[in-house]
């Protein structure tokens, strides 16, 4: 950590051991957005033993407290049907303090790495697509999409703020706002009538591990020598965050509480050589979240899409891919995105920020709001696998809906297989006229026993539903490589 970080850590503590005059969270700043329909906390600080007042104007919903021996005070406020502008007022003796232009509506959380940190405008000499006529049309929803940015920087020690405001998404703001939220809120925004707020809070080259306490992370069922591995992990002072809590004490810790419908997640490069426990590490921070908001929060997390990393032929991407999905079986209200028709050989940073959260949000929209988005959005897995005698493989998946279908007419790229030798070589397939059935084929493997699809770090994989939902990696085997 450096020094200035330590140093406005240190400050942020001290003050909280102080008196001090009344203040809010500055979560609850202008133009902020509180879930609707529900009971939120509001809270601050102020003067020890001091009566504290809490009025909100959509209701005149209001509730009383009394500053803490620490200088902190929370209320809990019931809030109405979505609408505003509102005001939010605070009352201790003499002292007010009032937030205007509050919506109500539906908030996010927005967490995770560098593809959930990249902004509309994009990285340098990466792109995303879309950008220039999502920026230039961004004022036309500006007052229904706000955004709450976090930066703090790396923090040993819990804090109780975070020095942010919410703003409009302006075409200024948009420009600087992680595209994936960005697309996300605006599509929800649309599809609901109603103003979404989202809080992003994501930091580029980041583990997993900073995002949660030591003790949620040694009580996650990973192995001693797992446990050992992540330990062993040196921080380094003017890199992104790879140890564990140091996100979780300057940016999550701070905003505990502030009333969300779900968390979307973008993470998982940083941790790729761990694909036997990163679906524990992920189930045991999405539940330390859930107790620590006391909601039962929905997860929609993405799949790390496909790249070459140094060696398109390596293996390590499927693998924790695999590894990422179980989170779907292991941990309840969570939801996969796939993202392996969108990858990129040369970049970690896909383009197509917008296809990713158009799958978020039919997810949100079917699984969290009732709504139904009119397509399948389960992800095909593998159903069945006949070796025929001529050499021919007929595989067929779950969940196909209507039709598979692949970005280049019906040929389709990425299946591989391989005989008793265990070696995979490259395969035609195609998809039958059923629609259903992929028919795969290798004049290399004239007695195959194994069928891979998508199974290396980059091969170009192109099939998908036909409402164009991609089909993530699959296998029919269990070898290690």
């Amino acid at each position: 950590m450096s020094r200035i970080s330590a140093l406005i850590c240190a400050l942020a503590m001290s003050l909280s051991l102080q008196a001090q005059p009344l203040q809010l969270s500055h979560l609850f700043t202008d133009h902020a957005v509180l879930q609707r329909e529900t009971t939120v906390p509001v809270w601050g600080w102020g003067q020890p033993g001091a009566k504290v007042e809490v009025t909100g104007s959509w209701n005149g919903a209001k509730a009383v407290a009394q500053v803490a021996d620490d200088g902190s005070w929370s209320v809990i406020l019931q809030t109405a049907q979505a609408g505003g502008p509102y005001t939010l007022s605070v009352k201790s003796g003499k002292e007010s303090l009032t937030v205007n232009d509050i919506a109500l509506g539906e908030v996010w959380l927005c967490s995770g790495q560098s593809n959930m940190e990249m902004p509309l405008r994009g990285f340098g000499f990466q792109e995303v697509e879309g950008a220039t006529e999502a920026i230039m049309a961004a004022p036309a929803t500006a007052s229904s999409v706000r955004v709450f940015d976090i930066k703090t920087p790396k923090c040993t020690e819990p804090i109780k703020d975070v020095e942010a405001s919410w703003k409009y998404s302006s075409s200024d703001v948009a420009a600087e706002t992680s595209a994936v939220a960005y697309f996300f809120a605006k599509r929800l925004t649309v599809a609901l009538g109603v103003p979404v707020g989202i809080i992003v809070n994501a930091w580029g080259g980041s583990r997993i591990e900073p995002w949660m306490t030591k003790e949620t992370i040694d009580h996650a069922g990973l192995t001693e020598q797992e446990l050992k591995d992540i330990y062993a992990v040196e921080e380094q002072p003017d890199r992104w965050p790879e140890t564990p809590e140091l996100i979780w004490n300057g940016r999550v810790k701070p905003i505990v509480g502030y009333a969300a419908k779900g968390i979307i997640w973008y993470q998982g490069c940083s941790n790729m050589g761990q694909p036997h426990c990163y679906d524990k590490l992920q189930k045991a921070m999405v539940e330390m979240w859930r107790k620590e908001w006391g909601r039962d929060l929905p997860f929609i997390f993405t799949l790390l899409a496909p790249h070459d990393h140094s060696d398109a032929d390596g293996r390590w991407r499927p693998h924790f891919v695999e590894n990422q999905l179980h989170t779907e079986k292991i941990l309840s209200n969570s939801w996969a995105i796939c993202t392996e028709t969108l990858g990129n050989k040369t970049t970690v940073h896909p383009s197509q920020k917008k296809e990713v959260s158009d799958m978020m949000v039919q997810r949100a929209l079917q699984n969290v709001y009732g709504v139904n988005p009119g397509i399948s959005l389960e992800l095909p897995r593998l159903k069945t696998v006949n070796y025929e005698a001529d050499g021919t493989v007929k595989v067929t998946l779950t969940d196909v809906w209507s039709n598979l279908m692949s970005i280049s007419a019906r040929d389709i790229v990425g299946f591989e297989l391989a005989g008793e030798d265990r070696q995979f070589h490259l395969a035609e397939a195609q998809v039958d006229w059923d629609g259903q059935t992929i028919i795969v084929k290798c004049a290399d493997v004239p007695k195959p026993v194994a069928v891979r699809y998508s199974f290396r770090n980059w091969m170009g994989a192109n099939l998908a539903k036909s409402n164009g939902i991609p089909v993530p990696p699959f296998r029919t085997d269990d070898w290690e490589y």
